[in-house]
C-alpha cells in the first residue's frame, strides 16, 4: 500500500509539473512581448525625424539634429547603387547645403510602420518612412530605416542609421508597411 502511495504522489507531482509547464509555455508563445522602453525608443526615432522636417519659409536648428544622436554616430545608406557612409556631422553638413541652396524649401519625413527591439541599453527600431520634398501633395520616396540606439544618462541616442529607399526593382514588402496609411 505504501508503494502505491509513494506512486501516487510522484504522479501528482509530475502531473502539476507538467501542467505548470504548459502553461508558462502558452503564456510565452502567445504573448508578444514589448521592448521594456519601447515608448521611449520610438520617441528617440520621432525626435529624429521630426528635427529633419519643416515647412517653407521656417528655420531648421541644425544643433537639434545633432542632439538626436551620439557624436560618434554613422548613416549609412544605399541612395545610389554603392554604399555611403556619413559621420553626423557630414550629415548635417550636406543636409544644410541642400536647405541653404533651396534644393530643399521644405522637407518632411514620418514613419508609416515601425517595430522596436531591445536589450538592456540596446535598441533597434526598423522604420518604414515616407518622405516629401517641396510640397505635400506627393510623396517623393519611401524606404526603410534601420535605427540603432543607445541609452545614454539622458536618454535614448541614435547610434547609426542604415536604409535603402524603395525602387522600381526594390519594392518595400507588406509586411513592413501599415495597409491603414496611404502612400
Amino acid at each position: 500500500m505504501r508503494h502505491y502511495s509513494t506512486a501516487a504522489v510522484l504522479f501528482l507531482l509530475l502531473f502539476i509539473s507538467c501542467n505548470t509547464v504548459n502553461i508558462k509555455t502558452d503564456t510565452i508563445s502567445n504573448n508578444k512581448e514589448e521592448a521594456p522602453e519601447a515608448a521611449a525608443i520610438k520617441k528617440a526615432v520621432d525626435d529624429a525625424y521630426r528635427v529633419i522636417s519643416f515647412k517653407q519659409g521656417q528655420q531648421i536648428n541644425f544643433d537639434d539634429i545633432k542632439n538626436c544622436f551620439i557624436p560618434q554616430a554613422k548613416l549609412l545608406n544605399f541612395r545610389n547603387d554603392s554604399l555611403e557612409v556619413m559621420t553626423i556631422d557630414q550629415f548635417v553638413e550636406l543636409y544644410k547645403g541642400l536647405v541653404t541652396s533651396k534644393a530643399f524649401s521644405a522637407f518632411y519625413e514620418e514613419e508609416i510602420k515601425g517595430t522596436t527591439d531591445q536589450f538592456g541599453r540596446i535598441a533597434q527600431r526598423i522604420s518604414t518612412y515616407k518622405t516629401y520634398i517641396n510640397t505635400m501633395d506627393s510623396v517623393a520616396e519611401r524606404g526603410v530605416n534601420s535605427f540603432q540606439l543607445v541609452k545614454t544618462p539622458i536618454g535614448w541616442k541614435v547610434s547609426a542609421i542604415i536604409w535603402d529607399i524603395e525602387t522600381q526593382k526594390l519594392k518595400i514588402p507588406d509586411y513592413y508597411l501599415n495597409t491603414d496609411i496611404k502612400q
